[in-house]
């Protein structure tokens, strides 16, 4: 059977081993130890192939470079998460380039040719990936989800449970007497979108709240003039919600800054809950009340799995869930003092 018919997925099921172990063993790369080497070959050998029949690959080294892909660098989240991951890999002995781009069908190719170009040892990556295009990046190099993940794959990640995290965001506001709580969402295709909408949804149903779907807005992008947009259409609307709860701490400033174009005053006709704890949410008048997620753990987590993913040959693959905690500001606290 010829190589172009076999990926490293199909081995590593019908092997045992990890796809970065076959990745380190049929490119020739030294960091294998002799006996997992040894034992690889003869389970290739048992199923009919031979290692020389399969294309050279470009060899991958320890202390080389790790590629960390994002879908925005204009999104602030991201930072903590970069220099988390850059001291990682500092540390560890690699270089880290950041790659700005969504990876679909159109990006696919070219995204793979650069992987192999730059001769990365491992990819950090942080963007929603469809499933068959995750699987085939996965068959080509050692990798690490973080934030975003696909649950379906035996693929390591690093992440924070946003249902969860937006659960207990809604459950505050309703504590502080809000009902009528509207939600500013980014775009559905991202786990964290869907999982805190379902968040959303379920602390509604736990209070016993009405789903007003006019209160629900969806966004295509992590944009601050979008959200301005939108929050200023639904306080126009006659659909004027009490609370805000956005998925971003942008989303946040931007419907602070639509609640002073239309003299609603916050927090006291209206509180305003963001997430991620970004400098902006306290930098604002009034500062953000905000889900606060590890950004810097996030990366330096990753960046450290995904070197030992490269390093070490088969093994458990380590999955992380971090906690988030709400840092209570100015948008919902009426007494001004607090900070």
């Amino acid at each position: 059977m010829g190589s172009e018919k076999i990926t490293y997925q199909y081995l590593a099921g019908k092997t045992g081993f990890s796809v970065a172990t076959i990745s380190r063993v049929l490119s020739g790369t030294d960091s294998v130890r002799a006996e997992t080497k040894a034992a690889l070959l003869k389970k290739i050998e048992e199923l009919g192939y031979e290692p020389a029949d399969f294309a050279v690959r470009e060899k991958r080294s320890s202390g080389g470079i790790i590629i960390f892909n994002l879908p925005s660098l204009e999104n602030p989240f991201y930072a903590g998460i970069i220099a988390g991951a850059k001291a990682a890999a500092v540390q560890r002995g690699y270089q880290m380039l950041i790659n700005e781009e969504h990876i679909n069908d159109s990006t696919i190719d070219g995204f793979l040719t650069m992987l192999k170009k730059t001769q990365a040892a491992g990819l950090i990556l942080t963007n929603h990936v469809a499933p068959a295009l995750l699987k085939r990046i996965a068959g080509e190099i050692p990798l690490v989800q973080c934030c975003e993940y696909d649950k379906d794959f035996d693929l390591p990640f690093v992440s924070i449970d946003d249902k969860a995290a937006a659960y207990n965001a809604m459950r505050f506001l309703f504590s502080l007497g809000r009902k009528k709580i509207a939600f500013m969402n980014g775009p559905i295709r991202y786990k964290y979108a869907r999982e805190r909408l379902a968040g959303y949804y379920d602390y509604l149903e736990t209070a016993a709240l009405d789903i007003d779907p006019s209160l629900i807005i969806n966004l295509p992008e992590i944009s601050y003039n979008l959200a301005v947009s939108a929050a200023s259409a639904l306080f126009r609307s006659g659909a004027r919600p009490d609370a805000f709860f956005c998925v971003s701490d942008v989303f946040a400033a931007a419907v602070i800054k639509a609640a002073h174009r239309e003299d609603i005053p916050v927090p006291q006709k209206l509180m305003v809950v963001g997430f991620d704890n970004v400098p902006v949410s306290w930098m604002m008048n009034p500062s953000i009340t905000t889900v606060s997620q590890p950004q810097k753990k996030l990366g330096i987590s990753a960046c450290e799995i995904l070197a030992t993913h490269i390093a070490e040959s088969a093994g458990t693959v380590e999955n992380i869930l971090y906690e988030t905690e709400i840092i209570v500001r100015e948008s919902t606290a009426l007494t001004p003092w607090l900070n």
